[in-house]
């Protein structure tokens, strides 16, 4: 299951296993991938006329390509610094492959919250606002999901407790 951990002072989302070419590939964290991609990446100029797929977690061929074209797109942006191999893992710490490098999952995560800004969303950060767009992300980072606390009081009487986030 993907986790929201902080890096460079942000909660970020981060995978709990590789996602793509010979990647583990479960399916939380392919939701995750897939979200992602889409919410960050959708409404830029340079991405008109790329298919995203929904997030099902499903790892398909589109979602292999997607990487890597993000990848290129990263790599162009960041001088090298980030791998092209259709995979995403799991970032360990700030810094992948010592100081120059780059993990991808955190260059998509700073992508997704430049969307998020930039589109002036009035939610709370870019984790929540994907959670709303996209259903299946919501429910595979374990986020946003409320408890019915119902306990009986000596008069017989019920009361409801909810919480909400």
């Amino acid at each position: 299951m993907p986790q929201l951990e902080e890096f460079f002072g942000n909660r970020q989302v981060n995978l709990a296993a590789a996602v793509g070419t010979r990647g583990v590939n479960s399916k939380d964290d392919v939701i995750a991938v897939q979200a992602l991609l889409k919410y960050a990446m959708s409404g830029r100029q340079a991405w008109e006329g790329v298919k995203f797929p929904e997030p099902t977690g499903a790892m398909d061929a589109a979602t292999v390509s997607l990487i890597r074209k993000y990848q290129s797109f990263a790599r162009r942006r960041s001088n090298g610094a980030v791998s092209v191999d259709g995979r995403i893992d799991p970032a360990k710490g700030e810094r992948a492959f010592g100081k120059r490098g780059m993990w991808t999952i955190l260059m998509l995560n700073g992508d997704a919250m430049e969307t998020w800004f930039l589109n002036g969303s009035p939610n709370s950060s870019f984790i929540r606002d994907m959670g709303l767009k996209y259903p299946a992300f919501q429910v595979a980072i374990g986020e946003g999901v409320g408890s019915l606390n119902l306990t009986l009081e000596g008069s017989g009487v019920g009361t409801l407790g909810l919480e909400l986030e």
